[in-house]
């Protein structure tokens, strides 16, 4: 009998842990990701009546990578992707301005111009949700954006907006505005990270281990049973 219940206890380990291999190995095999390997979140909403709106905190562009770690333990034994992307579509008919920027620069471009900043935001695991503004009154007009020359990158002009970028140290700024500066920001904007390399492969190498362990434990248990049955005693007659 101890051998039996050994081969009990080892088959279940061993299925519970194919199981949890498993979904860890779906979790990044399930993200959306766009065509060039991005994982990005759904859009923020974006309906503000200054002329700018802008964050200092360059996380929030991978912070949906940040939160399907939360889901995707896998993520976890991978650093912080540091090439991310903003997406941007105008609502209305003006042309959207997207840029980062020293996060100098942008506070002299916008001294005294009336602006709106991202000070908080939370997301789950496919949106930005709760979101707080700080607004900064003024009654300056900044030229366009488009003729600044301090951006380390930027995309402007209507239809679908994309900006990449590697992190790099320092203070930095992000910005969204209508390309003429005009006041009333509206916009549909999308934040991602560049999925780390080797993930995908890591991941299906965790699904197909934990499978096999899956089946493993799940054929020695139904083994065990199915002999244990066939040797019960028979019942007197």
């Amino acid at each position: 009998m101890t051998g039996r219940n050994n081969t009990i206890v080892f088959g279940t380990v061993l299925a519970v842990v194919g199981l949890a291999l498993v979904w860890g190995g779906l979790g990044p095999l399930s993200q959306s990701r766009d065509a060039h390997g991005y994982v990005m979140s759904d859009s923020l909403s974006i309906d503000r009546s200054s002329r700018a709106v802008i964050t200092y905190d360059v996380g929030l562009l991978r912070g949906h990578y940040e939160c399907a770690t939360e889901e995707a333990f896998i993520l976890k034994f991978h650093s912080e992707p540091d090439d991310v992307r903003m997406q941007g579509t105008a609502s209305g008919s003006a042309a959207l301005f997207l840029g980062i920027a020293p996060a100098a620069a942008v506070d002299g471009y916008l001294d005294g111009v009336a602006h709106d900043e991202i000070t908080e935001w939370d997301c789950d695991v496919d949106d930005i949700v709760p979101v707080e503004y700080t607004t900064l009154e003024g009654t300056a007009i900044p030229d366009a954006p488009g003729t600044e020359t301090f951006w380390v990158t930027s995309a402007s002009g209507t239809g679908q907006q994309t900006v990449d970028w590697t992190i790099e140290s320092g203070e930095w700024a992000v910005v969204v505005m209508n390309a003429d500066a005009s006041t009333g920001v509206s916009s549909q904007v999308t934040f991602g990270a560049l999925a780390p390399s080797g993930l995908v492969a890591m991941s299906w190498a965790l699904f197909a281990v934990g499978l096999v362990a899956l089946i493993a434990g799940g054929l020695l248990l139904y083994l065990t049973r199915r002999r244990r049955g066939r040797d019960a005693p028979l019942p007197a007659g």
